[in-house]
C-alpha cells in the first residue's frame, strides 16, 4: 500500500487511517509529557488528519476521528487536559478540513468553517475541563493577564481559530501539492466575499448595543472576509478605483471619531468595523468595474 495514494478499498482506507491515528497518538504522549509543547504542535497537527482525510473515503472519518481520540485519551490519561484541548480538536478539524476539500469547498469557506468547529470544540472542552475537575481557564487566564474583562475573549478565540486555520491551510496545501498533481483552485463568485464583509461588519456595530461579546466576534468575522476580498485590488485596476478607497477610508475615520462618543464604553472597539467596512466596499465595487469591462471588451 503506497501512503499518499487515494485509497479505494476498506483494507487500504483502514490501514492508512490507522498508521494515521497511531501517529497522532504518538504526537499527544509528546504533548502530554513535553511542558508547553502544544503551542508548536498544535499548529500543525490538523495536517496529520487533513492528510488521513484527503487520500480516504469520506465514509470512515467518524471511525477514524472517534478511534483516534480514544487512543490519544487513553495514552495520556496522567495529563488529558492536553488531549483534550489540542489533539481532539486537530483531529477533527483536520479531517473536517480535508473531507471538504475532497468536497471542492471553496478556501475562503474552507478556513472559516474549520475555524467554527475549531471554536466550538474548545467550547466543549472547556466546559468539560470546569464539570470534571472545577477548573476555570478563563478566570485563570484572566488572572494570570491581570484583565478585568471577558468581552474580548470570544473574539480572540474566534481570531485565534481563523488565524491557526490560515496557517495550517498553507502548510497542508503545500504538503498534499507536493504528493498530488491536483492543484487548489476552486472558483466562487467573487461578491461573495466583500458583501459578507460589510455584513458582518454591520451586524457589529449593531451588536455594539446588544451584546458586546457577539459584536465583537461578528467583527472578527467581518475583517476576516474583508481582507479575504482584498485580493481583487492587487489585480490592475482604474486608479480612480485606489483614489476611491482612499476616499472612504478617510470617511471611516471621519465616521470613527464622530460615532466614538456615541457607543457604549465596552464596545468602542468594534467601531474598527468601519474601516474594514470600506475596504469591502471598495473590493466589492473593483470587481463590479472588472466585470462590466470584461463585458465590454
Amino acid at each position: 500500500m503506497k501512503l499518499f495514494r487515494k485509497q479505494e478499498t476498506p483494507t487500504g482506507n483502514l490501514a492508512l487511517l490507522g498508521i494515521f491515528a497511531a501517529i497522532m497518538g504518538g504526537f499527544s504522549l509528546i504533548i502530554a509529557l513535553v511542558p508547553f509543547s502544544s503551542f508548536l504542535l498544535g499548529l500543525f497537527l490538523p495536517l496529520v488528519s487533513a492528510v488521513a482525510a484527503y487520500y480516504t473515503e469520506s465514509k470512515y472519518l467518524p471511525a477514524y476521528v472517534i478511534g483516534a481520540s480514544a487512543l490519544c485519551l487513553g495514552l495520556t490519561f496522567f495529563n488529558w487536559g492536553d488531549t483534550l484541548f489540542v489533539i481532539i480538536p486537530s483531529i477533527a478539524s483536520g479531517s473536517f478540513y480535508g473531507f471538504l476539500r475532497n468536497k471542492k469547498i471553496p478556501s475562503q469557506f474552507l478556513i472559516i468553517l474549520t475555524s467554527l468547529l475549531q471554536i466550538i470544540l474548545n467550547l466543549a472542552a472547556y466546559y468539560i475541563l470546569l464539570g470534571v475537575t472545577g477548573v476555570d481557564l478563563v478566570d485563570v487566564a484572566m488572572k494570570a493577564l491581570k484583565m478585568t474583562t471577558t468581552y474580548i475573549i470570544p473574539a480572540f478565540v474566534a481570531a485565534y481559530s481563523i488565524a491557526e486555520t490560515v496557517l495550517s491551510f498553507f502548510i497542508i496545501e503545500g504538503v498534499i501539492n507536493r504528493f498530488s498533481n491536483e492543484a487548489y483552485s476552486f472558483p466562487i463568485d467573487k461578491y461573495i466575499s466583500p458583501s459578507l464583509g460589510i455584513l458582518f461588519g454591520g451586524l457589529s456595530l449593531g451588536f455594539a448595543f446588544i451584546e458586546i461579546h457577539v459584536s465583537y466576534v461578528l467583527m472578527v468575522f467581518g475583517i476576516y472576509f474583508s481582507l479575504v476580498s482584498t485580493a481583487i485590488l492587487f489585480e490592475k485596476k482604474p486608479i480612480w478605483v485606489y483614489v476611491l478607497g482612499g476616499f472612504l477610508l478617510l470617511v471611516s475615520l471621519f465616521l470613527f471619531a464622530l460615532l466614538n462618543s456615541s457607543f457604549p464604553n465596552y464596545s468602542r472597539i468594534s467601531l474598527a468595523s468601519i474601516f474594514f467596512i470600506s475596504i469591502s466596499l471598495t473590493s466589492f465595487v473593483s470587481i463590479f468595474v472588472n466585470k462590466k469591462g470584461t463585458m465590454n471588451s
